[in-house]
């Protein structure tokens, strides 16, 4: 699932879209490469610090930019392992960037560099807790990168973990209609109703969604996710199933608060009767 996010820069909206793939897993994908942002007011620093990063080997990527302001969307186009700040900060956007960076881009470790030490007080009170001195020293920042690249190692396998169970978690469903296909997850179907060579789809959301597919297609798709056909015409998820009266040969499936009772054939509804459902 995509996250859409929307902030503003001097009045301005702007809108972006985060993707949870591998493939998108910010500019820098390489476990052992590491992506960095410089933010530097002053050209002469930006380009110090550049040519220091461009010395390890483990560096792959380097952006700069002159303030918060053109950072910001940097930040959200390359979602990098590392941010060198300049503080004070400048731009209007520079307590936003710093949220932005550790609530939406938690695995970004973030480095102020600074003229003094008497700001190392402010770091720890906005929870960052890498400092560099200007003119910053290749032995500070070296124990520096060699703290980001186990990290982000770490923290890919972490992102392949959680795709993979949200895969298991979510899948989702193709199902051709008259202007395409839609994608569903099962878990949202309540029944299915042949019409026809159609078959139309009961949400659990209360909405419908017809299809150009037969019913026994249908059944076919959804049988590895608890449904089960009950009459020549309908299939439901099991998941819902409350109550089954095999005399009248109708169950009912319920769904916040709310219950449908659908009718059946003789023999499945036997069967049903004799399944246990928790």
């Amino acid at each position: 699932m995509s996250r859409n996010l929307r902030f503003f820069i001097s009045g301005k909206a702007y809108k972006a879209i985060f993707i949870p793939s591998i493939s998108n897993y910010g500019s820098f994908m390489g476990k052992d490469q590491i992506g960095a942002l410089i933010i530097e007011s002053d050209a002469a620093a930006r380009e110090y610090l550049e040519n220091l990063l461009l010395s390890y080997s483990m560096v792959s990527v380097i952006e700069t930019a002159s303030d918060t302001d053109v950072a910001l969307l940097k930040v959200i186009d390359l979602n990098p392992d590392i941010v060198f700040l300049e503080y004070p900060v400048k731009g209007k956007t520079g307590k936003k960037i710093i949220k932005f960076i550790q609530t939406k881009l938690s695995n970004t470790v973030i480095v102020f560099v600074s003229k003094s030490k008497r700001y190392a007080a402010d770091a720890i009170r906005q929870e960052v807790y890498n400092y560099l001195l200007k003119p910053v020293l290749k032995t500070e920042l070296g124990k520096i990168l060699e703290k980001v690249q186990p990290n982000k190692q770490v923290n890919i396998l972490n992102l392949i973990d959680k795709i993979i169970e949200k895969k298991q978690d979510d899948p989702r469903l193709k199902f051709t209609t008259a202007k395409g296909y839609t994608l569903i997850n099962p878990n949202e179907i309540l029944f299915c109703k042949a019409e026809g060579p159609y078959t139309e789809l009961h949400f659990v959301n209360k909405s419908k969604e017809l299809t150009n597919m037969f019913l026994s297609k249908i059944e076919q798709i959804l049988n590895p996710f608890n449904f089960v056909r009950i009459s020549r015409s309908t299939v439901v998820n099991k998941n819902y199933i409350r109550k089954v009266f095999p005399k009248t040969d109708t169950l009912i499936l319920s769904v916040d608060g709310l219950e449908y009772e659908i009718k059946g054939s003789r023999l499945p509804m036997k069967t049903l009767a004799k399944t246990d459902f928790e």
